[in-house]
Formats: structure tokens, sequence, C-alpha cells
């Protein structure tokens, strides 16, 4: 007579985790974070893609942001239009340049900014002279009979000096808050803006 034994619960056991462990190590995990963008009180841009790390003030305004995942590379694998060619292949696919709504690229975005820059430096500058002008003529003696007319070019001089001022304000807000509002809302990225 022939008695087949079966194996015991145990040994089933064993087979099922050995089996399930081999599966995760075989199956790809596929990696996909929610990115979620915020802008602070001072008009900056952030991104994260862990909501408990985002400032508490600022999370419920928080929004999430859309991945385009042929841009992005995960861990070792290179992005879509990034991957190497396999030898005797063709060229690989190039990745168009990313293009705002309106079909302007980062050169555009670049040179707004550095233009913005340029001028409030120029205002900048201007400001300063006005400032080291008014130091020197503090120290120098007045006569007596320039009164009149050294009053004169004080009052045109601090006229000039806060008109300078009102402009290096607004200048300041269109590069902290009015360009990167007008880049977001075309499509843009954010760190086209910065130097």
């Amino acid at each position: 007579m022939y008695y087949h034994s079966f194996p015991g619960p145990e040994v089933f056991m064993i087979r099922f985790m050995l089996a399930a462990a081999v599966l995760l190590f075989i199956v790809p995990a596929t990696a996909s974070a929610e990115f979620y963008r915020w802008v602070d009180r001072d008009g900056k841009e952030f991104y994260s893609n862990e909501k408990d790390k985002i400032p508490a003030e600022y999370r419920s305004q928080a929004k999430p942001v859309e991945v385009h995942e042929e841009r992005v590379s995960v861990g070792s694998q290179p992005a879509a239009g990034n991957a190497k060619p396999a030898a005797g292949s063709a060229k690989p696919a190039v990745v168009a340049e990313h293009k705002d709504k309106y079909g302007r690229g980062e050169a555009y975005w670049r040179q707004r900014a550095s233009k913005l820059r340029r001028e409030l430096q120029a205002l900048q500058d201007d400001h300063d002279l006005l400032v080291k002008q008014e130091k020197d003529d503090e120290g120098k003696p007045t006569r007596s009979t320039s009164k009149k007319s050294t009053k004169k070019s004080h009052t045109a001089r601090d006229n000039k000096k806060a008109r300078l001022e009102k402009d290096i304000a607004r200048k300041q807000h269109q590069i902290d808050v009015e360009l990167p509002d007008e880049a977001r809302k075309a499509d843009a990225y954010p760190g086209w803006l910065r130097e």
C-alpha cells in the first residue's frame, strides 16, 4: 500500500510567505507623489510633496500641483525624454522645451526678470547718490548769503528722494509680486524668474 503524505500547514504558510516576498521584489512599484504649492505672505512660492511639512498657516491654501511625468526622473530611472538609446538604435527622443500658455520659454521670462532687476538697481543707485550728497552737505558749513538757495536745493533733493523711494517700492512690488503672478497665470516655471 502506498501512502502519500501531504505537507503540514506550516509548510504551506512558509511557501506562501516566500512567494509573497518574491512578488514584492519582482513587481516594480510605481512612484507617485502629490506635490503641493503655496505662496507665503512675501509672495514667494514653495513646493512640497509632504503635506505635513507645509507651515500650518499656509496648509489650507496649499494647492496640488500637476506633475508632468515626462519631465521628472525618479530614483535611478531617467526622465522619459532623457533615456539613453540602446546600442544600434536611432537618436533619443528630444523633449521639447517647456513653453508657457502663450508660447514663451525660459529665455523670455529670465529676460523680463533681469530687466526689472536692472531698473531697480538704477533707481537704488540714484537714491544712494542723493543720500550721499545729503550727508556731504550736512558736514559743510553754510554761508548766510546762500541760505535761500541752499534751502531750495534741499527741498528739490528731498522731493526727488521721495519720488525715487516710491519708484523703488513700485519696482520691488513688480519683481516680488506682479511678475511671479503673471508667470504663474501663464504656466511658466517659477525657477525662470530667479537670478
